[in-house]
C-alpha cells in the first residue's frame, strides 16, 4: 500500500528489527525442516542475547525452550514477533501482537497478493497501520545484522562486517549477496528482506540506514516501486551524506510477470527510462548488471567520495591499462594522459620505472616492476596535489611479489588517508591475486578481480561527489 513520504514511527521502531532485546516465533517448530525451527536455530547459533519465546499451541518446548500458546500468553515484554504460520492464521496473531504492544511484525508467510489476494494483504495492512505496528513483508526471508549477531530468518549464515546496508525484495538474491559477504569479504552493517513490502518501504529502511553508524553505503535491490515520491524524499534526506544504490529488474516483457509473480511488485506502465528518472531525481547510482551492483556498493561503502576526474593508474601490466582506459572512455569518464593531469610528476614517477616503461597513464612500470619501484611510483603519484585518485593494478608476471606489493599499498593507503583520495585497486591473476584482494578489502581498499569492475567502481565514486554536491545544496 502506498506512502507519500517515509513515516517517523516506522522509522522509529525499525531499531527493534534489527537490535529487538525479545522475540516472538509464531510457528515455531520442533521439525528441524520448518521455518519455524530455522528462525530459532539461527538466533541462537549466531549469538542472539535476548530473550526468545517459541510460539505454539501444540508444543510445550521447542529447542529447549517453553513454548506459548499465543503471543498474549507470554509473560514478558515483546518487542518483535516473527510469523510462519499459514497465511489464514495471520490476522489473529496480528491481533494478538497489538494486544501485546509488540513494537513490530515481521511476516514471512507467502501466498498473498503474489497469488492474487491482494485484498487480505491490504486489509492486514490496514489493520496494522491503524494500530501503528510496523509489518515487513510479507513473503520474506528475514533481517540481520553481523555487528549485532544477530540472524534473524530462515538464512543459513550472517554477512561478514562492512560498511553496505543491503535493502532487498528479493530473498534469493539477498541470500546470494551473504554468500558473496563471507567469500568474498564483501562487507554489510545490515540485512533485510522486504518480500512484498505490504507496509514497511524502501524508504523507511534508507532513513534508518542513514542514521545507521555502521552503515555507509545503502543498497537497494528494487523488483518495483510502489511509492517513487517516498523513494526520493528518503533519498534526499540521505545522499548528502551517504550514498544510495539501485538496481531495478523485472523491466523485460516476461519479467513484469515475474516480478508481480515472485513479490507482487507491479511493473505494469513502467519502463527503465521511468526507473531513470526516479534515480536521477533521488540521487542514487544506478547499477544495470548485479555484479556492477556489488562492485559500486563496496566502493562507495569502503572509499571517499571522488573529487575530480584526475585518476592515475599504476600498473605493471599493459595490457590491463589498456582494458582499463578504454571501459573508461566507453562510460563516459576518459583517463588523461599524465602530462595533462600533472607534467612535472611524469619525471618523478620515471625514476621508478625502467626505460621501457610508459608514463603516458595509464602509467605502466613494467612486467618487472619491484616492490620498491611500485611503492616510489605509487608515493609520488599520491602526494602530487593534481591527482584525485590512485588506481592501483597488479599482473602476477614470475618475478611479481603480490604479497609485498599489497602490503605496499595498504601501507600508503594508510599512510595518506587523510588526503581523501580514493585508492581501487585491480590483482587479475591466480589464486596469489584473490589472496591480494581479500586482504586489501579487509583493510578498506576495494579490489578486483577485473579492469571494467575496478573502472565501474572509480567512476560510481566520481558519480557520487557529482551528486553530494548537488544535493547538500
Amino acid at each position: 500500500m502506498k506512502i507519500d513520504a517515509p513515516r517517523q514511527y516506522v522509522i522509529d521502531n525499525l531499531k527493534y528489527a534489527l537490535n529487538p532485546s525479545s522475540i516472538a516465533v509464531v510457528g515455531a517448530s520442533r521439525y528441524a525442516n520448518k521455518v519455524g525451527y530455522k528462525v530459532i536455530e539461527g538466533l541462537k547459533k549466531w549469538g542472539y542475547k535476548g530473550a526468545i519465546y517459541p510460539v505454539n499451541p501444540r508444543a510445550d518446548e521447542v529447542h529447549g525452550l517453553k513454548a506459548y500458546r499465543t503471543v498474549m500468553d507470554i509473560p514478558d515484554t515483546v518487542d518483535l514477533v516473527f510469523v510462519a504460520v499459514p497465511a489464514h492464521l495471520v490476522k489473529m496473531v496480528l491481533e494478538h501482537t497489538v494486544a501485546k504492544k509488540a513494537k513490530i511484525v515481521v511476516i514471512a508467510t507467502s501466498a498473498f497478493k503474489e497469488i492474487g489476494r491482494g485484498e487480505l494483504q491490504n486489509s492486514l495492512t490496514q489493520f496494522c497501520r491503524d494500530n501503528k505496528l510496523p509489518l515487513i513483508g510479507p513473503n520474506l526471508v528475514g533481517m540481520g545484522s553481523p555487528y549485532l549477531h544477530f540472524n534473524c530468518g530462515f538464512i543459513p549464515y550472517l554477512p561478514v562486517e562492512g560498511p553496505v546496508a543491503m535493502i532487498s525484495q528479493s530473498g534469493a538474491n539477498l541470500l546470494a549477496a551473504l554468500g558473496t559477504s563471507q567469500m568474498l569479504h564483501f562487507g554489510m552493517s545490515f540485512f533485510v528482506g522486504l518480500g512484498n513490502k505490504a507496509d514497511v518501504d524502501f524508504s523507511e529502511f534508507i532513513v534508518y540506514g542513514g542514521n545507521d553508524i555502521d552503515t555507509k553505503c545503502i543498497s537497494t535491490y528494487i523488483e518495483g516501486l510502489d511509492c517513487p515520491e517516498a523513494y526520493i524524499k528518503a533519498c534526499h534526506l540521505v545522499v548528502p551524506h551517504k550514498p544510495v544504490v539501485a538496481i531495478k529488474v523485472g523491466g523485460s516483457q516476461i519479467g513484469v510477470k515475474a516480478a508481480f509473480a515472485h513479490t507482487a511488485s507491479e511493473n505494469e506502465g513502467t519502463n527503465d527510462s521511468f526507473y531513470d528518472e526516479i534515480f536521477e531525481k533521488a540521487g542514487a547510482i544506478r547499477a544495470t548488471t548485479w555484479q556492477e551492483f556489488l562492485d559500486v556498493s563496496l566502493a562507495l561503502g569502503l572509499q571517499p567520495e571522488l573529487k575530480g576526474d584526475n585518476v592515475v593508474m599504476i600498473t605493471n601490466g599493459g595490457g590491463s591499462g589498456l582494458l582499463s582506459c578504454d571501459h573508461f572512455e566507453r562510460i563516459g569518464m576518459p583517463m588523461k594522459e599524465l602530462r595533462t593531469i600533472s607534467p612535472l610528476l611524469v619525471d618523478r614517477i620515471r625514476a621508478y620505472m625502467p626505460m621501457f616503461g610508459s608514463p603516458l597513464n595509464p602509467v605502466d612500470i613494467s612486467g618487472t616492476a619491484s616492490p620498491i619501484q611500485y611503492k616510489g611510483a605509487i608515493t609520488q603519484a599520491i602526494r602530487d596535489p593534481n591527482v584525485d585518485a590512485i588506481y592501483g593494478s597488479i599482473c602476477p608476471t614470475a618475478v611479481t611479489d603480490v604479497s609485498a606489493v599489497t602490503d605496499i599499498f595498504i601501507d600508503i593507503y594508510n599512510t595518506y588517508k587523510h588526503l581523501g583520495k580514493p585508492l581501487i585497486m585491480e590483482c587479475q591473476g591466480g589464486e596469489e591475486c584473490n589472496e591480494s584482494i581479500m586482504k586489501l578489502r579487509d583493510h578498506g581498499i576495494p579490489a578486483y578481480p577485473t579492469a571494467e569492475q575496478a573502472v565501474n567502481a572509480i567512476v560510481a565514486l566520481r558519480k557520487y561527489a557529482k551528486i553530494k554536491a548537488k544535493f547538500s545544496k
